[in-house]
């Protein structure tokens, strides 16, 4: 798996960095996972050239559960190669990150801060690989 997960914005939040580098650590046995904080620049995509599969977090978007995810994952990922998933700042994303984005995809029926659904989405993301290979982090049926 290649995943890069594009933060608009800086985190700055210790507690969050820490747990976001923890998830990424693990994450290494099961492909590369990078993390990209930015902000869009007036007309230059916020998107890496090299995310084939554009994945916009947003309250509208799609909700999958868990293994849902792991599913999907792998698809985009067997289909697409590498996979971006774009996390906004408080007020959202932009016009333009909005209409270069493949697909829109929800966290939780609950609104988050941007910084919880980071780590959330990021852990979500390792979760996803240790139910594709079979490890026991999560405990699902």
């Amino acid at each position: 798996m290649n995943i890069t997960v594009i933060q608009n914005g800086k985190i700055k939040d210790k507690n969050i960095i820490a747990l976001r580098d923890e998830y990424t650590k693990r994450f290494q046995r099961y492909g590369k996972l990078k993390v990209q904080e930015s902000s869009p620049k007036p007309g230059k995509s916020l998107w890496p050239d090299n995310c084939k599969w554009r994945v916009l977090l947003d309250e509208r978007g799609d909700t999958y559960t868990s293994e849902q995810f792991a599913q999907q994952l792998n698809q985009w990922t067997m289909t697409y190669g590498a996979v971006g998933f774009a996390i906004g700042e408080a007020y959202g994303h932009d016009e333009q990150t909005k209409t270069e984005a493949s697909c829109v995809m929800r966290l939780s029926d609950m609104v988050l801060p941007h910084q919880l659904a980071h780590v959330l989405l990021i852990e979500q993301i390792y979760r996803a690989a240790c139910i594709l290979n079979n490890n026991p982090y999560h405990h699902g049926n």
